[in-house]
């Protein structure tokens, strides 16, 4: 079985706040008055290369793979959870956001910080399809697919009322409450987590159906989209608020410059004008789509790319989710463990090679340490289906 996800929960401020918030597009100094890509290449400096703010699931690594650009993270600084991390704690799946410049091809870039955050945390309370593949944590409905990654259980249906999970994922509901999940990992920490929108009656806040409670919660104004940590409580009704993180639009300060690429679905039914992507506004006046005459519809997943202006992303080119896309992987790294070409693990993810095509070698070269190139699809589980693999000279 796989390590189990490591918890990192640390105070929550404006500042650190990624890739769950709006407040993240206006540059990594958060609200500090200065945007740190004022004089970057590409944004009015005299650099070659543009700056590039980039948020999505992780689909591969050698460099860390987010919405088909390949960033070199050698150099970048990392964060999950709000504590300072490694690029080898990233794993496939997880939401990342990722800050750096773009390289001379459109493909290539290089990373100056990556930073995650899980969208849910806590017990299973309900399991409401009888495969599995929606259930409820921290008041939350989450979605699973075939495109989503397991880490402790081999499956959704193997997730049980109880289990503790750490959910990593992509809004799909204009209420906030509904959620795919892009990763789902089994965790000890006793900490609950919920993101989603503020209600507000009287003198009490609610999140998902969970009454706040706490001196971190009393400032909460209706409609807020958040994160909130705490501990539940007994009868599961409330949650002692510890950490709360602003999403919304209250949180932006200095607008970035530069391309903005973001992932995620499509919230409010499009029009002309544009449509809401989880809870960012996307104004689509000027945009291009991929595949050309592609018709937009509410629950779509896409790909956005355009540029951060007054809170709004105005789009030059919205691409289309397809399902070869959605399960695509690529891992360059060397084997951390080795039982079989059926069963051996990279970055963390349990591979099976058994019907893969080889090159540069053999199946009896492989062992513990040696670097090698794979690609497959994600199969609706904690395995990887590798179907080219590639050996290295070491």
């Amino acid at each position: 079985m796989l390590s189990q996800h490591k918890n990192f929960n640390p105070p929550l401020t404006r500042r650190n706040w990624f890739a769950l918030a709006v407040a993240t597009l206006t540059g990594c100094g958060g609200g500090s008055g200065s945007s740190t890509t004022a004089g970057a290449p590409g944004t009015g400096g005299t650099g070659q290369y543009a700056t590039v703010y980039s948020q999505g699931s992780i689909t591969g690594f050698g460099s860390v793979i987010i919405n088909n650009i390949k960033f070199d993270d050698g150099l970048a600084s990392v964060q999950l959870d709000g504590a300072a991390a490694v690029s080898a704690n990233l794993r496939l799946g997880m939401v990342a956001a990722v800050q750096g410049q773009r390289s001379a091809s459109v493909a290539l870039g290089t990373a100056s910080s990556i930073e995650v955050w899980s969208i849910a945390q806590g017990l299973v309370t309900q399991v409401l399809t009888a495969d599995g593949t929606e259930f409820t944590v921290a008041g939350m409905t989450v979605q699973t697919d075939s495109a989503t990654v397991f880490d402790g259980v081999s499956a959704a249906a193997q997730l049980a009322l109880n289990s503790r999970v750490a959910v990593w994922g992509l809004q799909v509901s204009a209420d906030g409450r509904h959620w795919k999940a892009t990763r789902v990992a089994l965790i000890t920490a006793p900490a609950v987590v919920s993101t989603g929108l503020v209600s507000v009656s009287g003198l009490q806040r609610q999140l998902n159906g969970l009454t706040l409670t706490g001196t971190a919660a009393a400032a909460l104004a209706a409609g807020e989209l958040v994160r909130v940590q705490g501990m539940l409580s007994a009868d599961g009704s409330s949650l002692a608020v510890e950490r709360v993180t602003l999403r919304g639009a209250s949180t932006v300060g200095v607008q970035p410059e530069g391309d903005i690429e973001i992932e995620g679905f499509v919230t409010s039914t499009p029009s002309s004008s544009g449509f809401m992507l989880g809870s960012i506004e996307v104004d689509t006046r000027s945009t291009v789509y991929s595949p050309a005459g592609a018709s937009m519809t509410l629950g779509a997943r896409v790909e956005v790319y355009g540029s951060w202006r007054a809170g709004v992303l105005k789009a030059t080119k919205v691409e289309l989710g397809n399902e070869d896309s959605l399960h695509a992987v690529e891992i360059e790294a060397r084997i951390e463990q080795f039982t079989s070409l059926a069963d051996f693990v990279l970055r963390g993810q349990r591979c099976d090679a058994s019907s893969a095509s080889l090159s540069n070698g053999k199946a009896t070269d492989l062992k513990v340490g040696l670097k090698v190139k794979v690609k497959g699809a994600k199969a609706g589980g904690d395995v990887l289906i590798v179907t080219e693999m590639e050996l290295g000279d070491d």
